[in-house]
């Protein structure tokens, strides 16, 4: 199967289907890449708000 191909079925998929879809890929990128891990998790344990994103703002960004 090509990378399109799997670009347009993965359009076909529902938004939950979807979902599951992109957290799989970013565990496995996380599992693979020590350093995407580690800015990942810096990102997660950030303490600091004004490096927060809102939630409506991420919807808007993302379309939630």
């Amino acid at each position: 199967m090509s990378l399109t191909q799997i670009k347009q079925a993965a359009g076909d998929l529902t938004e939950q289907e979807q979902r599951e879809l992109i957290a799989y890929l970013v565990a496995m990128q996380t599992e693979k890449d020590a350093s995407f891990r580690s800015k990942l998790a810096a990102k997660i344990d950030d303490r600091d708000p004004a490096n927060w994103m809102e939630l409506k703002d991420l919807e808007k960004r993302y379309g939630g």
